[in-house]
């Protein structure tokens, strides 16, 4: 299981329906006391209750985020936390940096903002619907603490920056676009990624493989 995620700054981004790029929209983080909000300079469409234009705080995590985590009083939280790898105390703010924050017919993906220095970044693979039947039968064989690779991809149709993660050649799906720049510089220096949690297949494909990856972020 996760220990506590070690970030206080959570990229929120939103991905075109159209292109499929993810384009940034602002950032997310704890502060004493509660949490604030900014965007990013161009943003022009709003968040529903985030006005443009100024930076946002509250002692309580906005609404269009809390939304977007499991309520405890749910009967199936405690499996849903077990999914993500978390304790069932973890806090709103863990939850949505492991899970994206993601909901059905959305475009808004939250995803950790990794700072310099040592990184433990954990992170749902992404595109498993896609792989082929034995991509998918390699998938089911994972088990936890295995260790995978990631590998450039710069043929992909959508970003030519993508990252595969893979095991000894064999695709399991792609690296969250948020963090494709950032883990690109962690691989420039030893790096780990293994498998934290194969969920069953009733978990639906976004939540099938959950993988950490270790190494070391170096200033910009």
């Amino acid at each position: 299981m996760l220990t506590a995620i070690k970030t206080e700054r959570l990229l929120v981004s939103r991905q075109d329906p159209i292109t499929r790029r993810y384009q940034r929209v602002g950032e997310l983080w704890r502060e004493d006391g509660g949490y604030g909000f900014s965007y990013d300079v161009g943003v022009q469409h709003a968040l529903p209750g985030l006005r443009l234009g100024q930076q946002h705080h509250s002692s309580h995590l906005f609404p269009i985020f809390a939304e977007r985590v499991m309520s405890p009083q749910r009967s199936d939280y405690p499996v849903a936390m077990d999914q993500l790898g978390l304790p069932p105390d973890a806090s709103p703010f863990e939850v949505l940096a492991v899970s994206g924050g993601r909901r059905t017919g959305d475009t808004y993906e939250v995803t950790p903002l990794p700072v310099p220095g040592d990184v433990t970044l954990p992170f749902l693979v992404h595109g498993i619907r896609h792989l082929t039947e034995a991509e998918r039968a390699r998938v089911d064989g994972l088990e936890a603490g295995q260790r995978l690779q990631l590998r450039p991809e710069p043929t992909n149709p959508v970003n030519s920056r993508a990252l595969l993660v893979s095991d000894d050649g064999v695709r399991l799906g792609w690296v969250p676009d948020p963090l494709v720049e950032d883990i690109h510089r962690i691989m420039s220096g030893a790096h780990e990624l293994r498998v934290e949690r194969l969920n069953p297949n009733e978990a639906g494909f976004h939540l099938r493989l959950l993988v950490v990856l270790t190494g070391r972020l170096e200033p910009a």
